[in-house]
């Protein structure tokens, strides 16, 4: 049992985009990604802190054929790779807008993977 909701994370990301500077743009996109990873590796049984996690997180939703969300959650780490560790150029709107659409569509994946599960009472 999870004493924090990862979708708290996601609101933070919405919040900070009410700021309007480069950080705050910049900390969404990561908090985007951050919401829907922490979701998406408890879901699939990932406790371990690894550096690997997230790389471990990607392959097990591919390994059960939901080859999209594992696509979504590589390409939204991109992002916030690029977010977090490039200083030499400015994070443009269409790239917080991405980021934040694709932190949408995996939330909304892992909810039908949810549904599934609690359907087949696993």
């Amino acid at each position: 049992m999870t004493v924090f909701d990862p979708d708290e994370v996601l609101a933070v990301a919405q919040h900070l985009l009410t700021r309007c500077d480069e950080a705050s743009n910049r900390s969404a996109v990561s908090r985007a990604y951050y919401g829907v990873f922490l979701r998406a590796r408890d879901m699939a049984n990932i406790s371990d802190r690894h550096p690997k996690a997230h790389q471990w997180t990607q392959e097990y939703y591919e390994r059960e054929g939901e080859k999209t969300l594992g696509r979504n959650l590589r390409l939204l780490r991109e992002s916030r790779n690029n977010v977090d560790y490039s200083t030499d150029r400015h994070v443009s709107q269409k790239d917080i807008d991405d980021a934040m659409k694709r932190s949408r569509q995996i939330r909304a994946q892992l909810q039908v993977i949810a549904g599934r599960k609690q359907y087949r009472g696993e």
